[in-house]
């Protein structure tokens, strides 16, 4: 492991266990920013995008006759308020030279190649509905390395808790992030 590298794994590492609310970190969503109610309009919108024409998410007529009694956004509707890949993406930003074209810092991380999602094990505990307020509080809850076949592979785990206006949990992302370095000759 370089110094760089053993830097990176300290600062994520110093993280464990702390709570923080998550930001998104991407222009790929629309968000739904932190107190914003969700809307009818917002939830039709994610269903249009996502090619999801399922009538819970739009057709008031056949929502109220469903055992939810009404309008329910579609489960990763939750992706809006935040990804679920904060832990993680806490790291990236230092790997990257700073915006407005972010690109790698190769100079600082020379052995760097890349990162991409590891796992994302979502669960729901109940529906998300019109004139909803959803909070994500997000943790680190590990950080380790493994050997590749051409890669050091440093794995960040987290996890990214959603609640309602009422305090109660709405659903749980349990997600892992893989950053790749080049193997040391």
């Amino acid at each position: 492991m370089t110094a760089e590298e053993r830097r990176l794994y300290e600062g994520y590492r110093r993280r464990l266990g702390k709570e923080f609310t998550p930001r998104h970190t991407h222009g790929m969503f629309v968000p739904l920013f932190e107190g914003e109610p969700v809307t009818k309009s917002r939830i039709a919108t994610w269903a249009a995008v996502t090619g999801d024409d399922n009538p819970l998410w739009s057709d008031d007529t056949y929502a109220a006759r469903s055992r939810w009694g009404g309008i329910i956004a579609p489960p990763l509707f939750l992706l809006t308020v935040n990804d679920g890949a904060a832990p993680g993406a806490q790291l990236v930003g230092e790997l990257y030279e700073p915006a407005p074209n972010p690109v790698l810092n190769l100079k600082a991380y020379p052995t760097y190649r890349g990162a991409m999602q590891a796992e994302a094990d979502w669960q729901f505990f109940e529906p998300v509905r019109p004139g909803d307020r959803i909070a994500a509080v997000a943790r680190c809850t590990d950080v380790f390395w493994k050997q590749g076949s051409r890669f050091r592979l440093m794995f960040c785990m987290g996890e990214t808790v959603y609640t309602n206006q009422h305090g109660r949990r709405v659903a749980l992302c349990r997600n892992g992030a893989v950053y790749m370095f080049k193997r040391m000759p």
